[in-house]
């Protein structure tokens, strides 16, 4: 079977998934695993990500040493993704629990 690549990154699975419809964290780490998702789509300003330090954090559950992920909520524009995308790469540089 081919593989999917993007920016020089294999894929197995072309399955993406969307898990803000979870009831917390495990259950989104057990359905993705579930699902053979290696990417999933990420609405980081509606998630925390790190930036509230007391609570469960999706980069615990999902870590991107693993999974890819694509934030894809609240950019109305090019430069509103761009912008996103930007803060979501500075966070997970800055992540050290995975």
């Amino acid at each position: 079977m081919d593989q999917l690549v993007i920016a020089g990154k294999p894929y197995s699975s072309v399955c993406w998934s969307a898990p803000a419809k979870y009831q917390d964290f495990a259950q989104t780490r057990a359905a993705v695993e579930a699902s053979g998702a290696q990417i999933v789509t990420v609405a980081i300003r509606r998630t925390n990500i790190g930036q509230n330090p007391n609570e469960p954090n999706l980069l615990d559950a999902l870590p991107p040493s693993y999974y890819t992920s694509c934030e894809y909520a609240g950019c109305y524009s090019a430069q509103d993704a761009v912008r996103t995308l930007r803060l979501w790469r500075a966070n997970c540089s800055m992540a050290t629990t995975w």
